[in-house]
């Protein structure tokens, strides 16, 4: 298998590898019918009507129809479990339909099902249409919620359910010719970098919802998965791929988002499409059904085609304000109102890891309209105890302010450590010089000045000390900030901003897994004084990762955003998201919100 994504997935801040690509013209995702159903399936049957079916409240499989994906007839209803079962009314306990699926086998249809108490089972058509009647093939197995079928290019037909499970089926399609096997996934580890079969020693593709699909060559066993991307309730779509129908599968990846269980299929003009039912409340179409156009990025790599909008809210629909390339932005307002942007820039190697270090600066009137104002500061040319700590230092993360009558800028290094240079023209665009070296390690450093004037550097996790009125160093030992449930508010990225009277302590952080399909959040927590208690923490803006609020001139919060994830709106371009901040029965409460 050939496939550096596959293989070697790079940084998910790498905009050809996201699981969401970014198009100026997306729309939202919309629900193609008005009925709750869960686990929505379509099939292409012979005729190239599309059939579509999941499971509702009732005891029946129902069936609806459509030419063309958008309006559909329905539903039909084609079997009864009370009326028509027999094996899945023996056992005790609450009965009913989970995840039916309609497949096009054999020369005719046939409907996989499973039951609420467990076990699976499988119908088929006596008429060649879809409307039936159904033969009641019996049980296919004691365990499992969810059942597909899988029919390979030699015409043997394959039972797939749970939690990747597979199995060959007899030629009569009376049961199982052989016991499942469970298909395990290459668990992925780097240095710094994670996904959860490492993590969690768990080597399923996902917990339920298997289906498999064949192209070019690649078997995609696609699973679904509660990941707590965004801390959330999503539960995610995951695929691995395999040249051989057992294995070995590669390792699994997220192929979309909030899509639970799916099921593929050809549409309109031979399009690939995944159909599902929104799983989650970050979903458009929670609880209902929709479909989304998917692509083959790569050998191996397939993804939803760009142009479609997966999660609601106005983070979802985010687009960036610059086309200029920034990782960890920060915005700041000078005294003649002009904002000023700064942050981890691509030069002069467009690399973000590898020598990138200038500190470039852009203003703003508007947070609009950006204007490139400066290189204010180059490691190469300006540098002094940086130079002599490492051999090819990276500037990361720098903040400006103003305060003191001048502009400052804090800056971290790759490998840890923190600086400070300071205007002395009074002016954004220096000239600057180096105050020293602030902390000998951490990273993301940034400045706070409380009601009373006095400045406070704060840094990395929450880690914060005063500083002395000459900005030469702490005033005092440094101390780290907590949630008043002992937890950090996040790992990198801390900074603090006073609004509504309230302290707000913000930092980044993974949730899901790490820096493989997870995302990069920004978290927060709010104290009645600066040194807390702070609150237990809890998520501002979903995807945010290493951006910092500010307040504009109208008084608004906003947070700076640049996307680092797979399934962000876009990559390392910088965003502005307004936010709302209302008490709530845990205290402030701060979201993002549409303008």
């Amino acid at each position: 298998m050939h496939s550096d994504f596959i293989i070697q997935p790079p940084h998910p801040e790498t905009e050809w590898s996201a699981c969401t690509g970014y198009s100026e013209s997306a729309v939202m995702i919309e629900r193609i019918l008005d009925v709750s159903l869960k686990d929505a399936s379509i099939c292409t049957g012979p005729d190239h009507m599309y059939y579509m079916t999941g499971a509702t409240e009732g005891s029946s499989l129902q069936v609806w129809t459509s030419t063309d994906l958008k309006s559909w007839t329905g539903p039909a209803a084609v079997w009864s479990l009370e009326q028509e079962g027999t094996w899945q009314k023996e056992s005790e306990g609450s009965s009913g339909i989970c995840a039916p699926e309609i497949h096009y086998v054999k020369g005719t249809f046939w409907i996989t099902y499973g039951l609420k108490q467990g076990g699976t089972g499988l119908l088929k058509s006596l008429s060649a249409s879809v409307m039936g009647p159904y033969q009641d093939m019996g049980k296919i197995t004691d365990d499992g919620q969810d059942a597909s079928l899988f029919e390979d290019e030699d015409g043997v037909v394959y039972w797939i359910y749970s939690n990747g499970k597979i199995a060959k089926m007899k030629e009569d399609m009376t049961g199982l010719e052989e016991l499942p096997r469970m298909v395990e996934v290459q668990p992925w580890k780097v240095a710094g970098r994670e996904d959860h079969p490492s993590y969690l020693r768990n080597l399923q593709v996902g917990s339920y919802g298997a289906f498999l699909y064949k192209r070019a060559g690649y078997y995609y066993m696609f699973c679904a998965d509660a990941f707590e991307r965004m801390g959330s309730d999503a539960v995610d779509t995951f695929v691995a791929v395999s040249q051989s129908i057992y294995g070995p599968y590669s390792r699994r990846y997220l192929a979309l988002p909030h899509g639970g269980q799916v099921t593929l299929f050809d549409g309109p003009d031979n399009q690939l499409y995944a159909s599902f039912a929104g799983c989650g409340s970050y979903s458009p179409v929670e609880h209902y059904p929709s479909v989304v156009p998917m692509s083959i990025a790569g050998p191996g790599f397939i993804r939803p085609m760009e142009g479609t909008v997966l999660e609601k809210g106005a983070v979802g629909s985010l687009k960036p304000v610059g086309e200029f390339l920034i990782r960890d932005p920060h915005i700041s307002k000078g005294p003649d109102g002009t904002y000023y942007l700064t942050g981890t820039t691509d030069k002069p190697h467009r690399n973000f890891w590898d020598r990138n270090n200038q500190l470039h600066l852009w203003s703003s009137n508007d947070l609009k309209e950006w204007n490139h104002v400066a290189k204010v500061w180059d490691l190469s040319e300006n540098g002094t105890w940086e130079n002599n700590i490492y051999e090819n230092p990276c500037l990361w993360a720098p903040e400006m302010i103003y305060l003191h009558g001048t502009f400052w800028i804090t800056y971290s290094l790759k490998g840890g450590g923190t600086g400070l240079i300071k205007s002395v023209s009074g002016h954004a665009e220096g000239p600057y010089i180096d105050m020293g070296r602030m902390t000998n390690t951490d990273i993301d450093s940034s400045l706070y000045q409380d009601d009373d004037g006095q400045v406070y550097f704060v840094w990395q996790d929450g880690k914060i000390a005063k500083m002395k009125k000459d900005m030469t160093g702490f005033a005092e030992d440094p101390r780290k900030l907590l949630c008043s449930d002992g937890q950090r508010v996040g790992y990198e990225g801390a900074f603090i901003v006073k609004y509504k009277g309230k302290y707000i302590l913000g930092a980044a952080e993974w949730n899901g897994d790490k820096r493989v399909d997870g995302t990069y959040d920004l978290m927060y927590a709010v104290a009645e004084d600066l040194y807390g208690p702070y609150t237990p923490r809890r998520l501002a803006v979903p995807h945010g990762g290493h951006g910092t609020m500010f307040i504009d001139k109208d008084g608004r919060l906003m947070s700076t955003f640049f996307g680092n994830d797979r399934t962000a709106p876009f990559r390392t371009r910088v965003g502005i998201v307004l936010l709302g901040a209302e008490e709530d029965g845990e205290g402030l409460c701060i979201a993002p919100c549409c303008e």
